[in-house]
């Protein structure tokens, strides 16, 4: 099958509406997907259907060992959820933090202030630091979104600010209480060899192994693991933006498919 469990709209840090967004899926004639804003559930109900079949869920931006960890929480669309619920609060501290970089890029003698950011965000929308990489690009700070997070905003950035999360414990707990599926979000991006084990021991139900930050090597090593553990597996493109060569949409084994649907429609059964 053709799927994208991974795509970001212009409800987060997207730069694409979900309409827009939706058009692609369809000339892309993917079989599957989701659009997994950050901490939102807000690109849902869709606007209309699409040709493919929709799994609804979300991006949650968690914390654990000391760093940031993204799960993907899958099968969840009640905006009353316990998840949704305690992204409330996770949701407003996105924009005072977002107020704490600007202050700090401004430190570094970049004249880039929030309304130079909110320009970059839809009404509604969760901050993201892509929003601030965009707003420096328009301001002439940087050249690039890359050039943003490499020069400033990464994790170890001079201007990076730390967001409030919830704990990974905390994020999988919920996920399931709201009936849905929790997956480590692109892997290979952990800060620690540890942490994809760490995260498998505190209950995580399966793992992205298709993501641009993994190659083949890798990819295969994760799926011995994650059959190792009777785990789910997962795919997306992580879009955010249009990138050359880059089209949405991964081939994706449709036993594996399967198995995801079916662990979802016992999970809402619960």
């Amino acid at each position: 099958m053709l799927i994208d469990l991974h795509m970001h709209t212009n409800r987060s840090d997207g730069v694409w509406s979900v309409e827009r967004l939706l058009d692609e899926v369809d000339a892309r004639a993917l079989d599957l997907f989701c659009i997994s804003d950050h901490d939102t559930l807000a690109a849902y109900p869709l606007p209309r259907s699409p040709k493919a079949r929709c799994i609804p869920g979300l991006e949650v931006d968690t914390h654990h060992g000391g760093h940031t960890t993204h799960l993907l929480a899958y099968g969840i669309a009640d905006p009353e959820s316990p998840l949704l619920r305690a992204l409330g609060a996770q949701r407003a501290a996105r924009a005072e933090r977002m107020a704490e970089m600007v202050e700090a890029m401004q430190r570094q003698g970049i004249a880039v202030t929030m309304a130079d950011v909110e320009a970059q965000v839809t009404a509604g929308a969760s901050y993201g630091r892509p929003h601030l990489a965009r707003a420096l690009v328009a301001c002439g700070a940087v050249s690039s979104v890359q050039e943003a997070f490499d020069r400033y905003l990464a994790d170890d950035g001079v201007s990076y600010v730390p967001l409030a999360r919830l704990t990974a414990r905390e994020a999988i707990a919920l996920v399931r209480d709201s009936g849905g599926v929790s997956v480590v979000a692109h892997p290979a991006r952990l800060r620690e060899p540890g942490d994809l084990l760490a995260l498998i021991e505190l209950g995580v139900d399966g793992i992205e192994i298709a993501h641009p930050t993994a190659d083949e090597a890798y990819r295969a090593a994760v799926l011995a693991l994650a059959r190792e553990r009777e785990l789910l597996v997962t795919g997306g493109t992580d879009f955010h933006a249009p990138v050359e060569d880059r089209p949405i949409g991964v081939a994706f084994p449709d036993a594996e498919v399967e198995r995801l649907i079916s662990t979802l429609e016992a999970r809402a059964a619960q």
